[in-house]
């Protein structure tokens, strides 16, 4: 298959309207796909479930974005008792959205997006669903490595990824230093940057650092602190 983003993307949405037609309870399909170190919508079965991925690419948030991440499934089962996803949830069920069933996409054994099946009813996809999504992404995996996908691409998503690990920890270094010093968090984020440029560390370095710190330090005997 040549790799022609274009002959690509048909062939993706191809895979999106027989997922729509294949699973009696979906009600919008979409695929999601990294490429240059950005994931994008390729195909999508209407603006409602287009809307529901850009939810998710804004927020850093969702089992679109986890999926395509991690390279394992994810299951929002129903949006009004879920947690995971505290940004992004709200904008779903604002547009209707209740259920998400998101399987990876891989590409020479690297996840590089999603699948993702939508559903208006809370607890809808049953194990069946989960089988079918699974193997529709499966299909669509075979087609992104038969077209050669892109080495850069591959090695922007490794990119995505760590950049991803950097902010959960930079927010957590800015929560522990909020609590300390009781400050704000663009104060906590000002101390986290002039402390690594003064010790000539990264700031993902620094906010390591800091998530450390609040380890429990052993303690000598008699109680005094090491």
């Amino acid at each position: 298959m040549p790799t022609d983003p274009d002959v690509v993307d048909g062939a993706l949405g191809l895979v999106v309207e027989l997922a729509l037609t294949s699973i009696g309870d979906a009600d919008g399909v979409s695929v999601s796909l990294l490429r240059h170190g950005l994931l994008s919508t390729v195909a999508a079965s209407d603006q409602t479930i287009t809307a529901m991925d850009a939810d998710q690419y804004a927020t850093s948030e969702g089992p679109c974005v986890d999926a395509s991440v991690k390279g394992h499934w994810f299951h929002a089962e129903s949006l009004d008792t879920e947690t995971r996803w505290p940004a992004f949830t709200p904008r779903a069920r604002a547009l209707g959205i209740k259920a998400i069933l998101s399987s990876p996409l891989r590409a020479f054994d690297q996840p590089v997006g999603a699948l993702n099946i939508y559903s208006r009813t809370a607890s809808t996809f049953k194990v069946k669903d989960q089988q079918a999504a699974a193997t529709f992404a499966e299909k669509a995996s075979v087609i992104l490595s038969d077209a050669h996908i892109d080495v850069g691409d591959r090695q922007m998503a490794v990119r995505f990824q760590e950049a991803l690990r950097s902010r959960e920890v930079l927010s957590l270094a800015k929560g522990i230093i909020m609590e300390r010093e009781g400050t704000g968090e663009k104060d906590a984020f000002n101390s986290l940057l002039h402390n690594s440029l003064r010790q000539g560390t990264t700031l993902r370095a620094r906010a390591e650092a800091v998530v450390l710190s609040v380890r429990r330090s052993p303690r000598r005997p008699g109680g005094d602190p090491t």
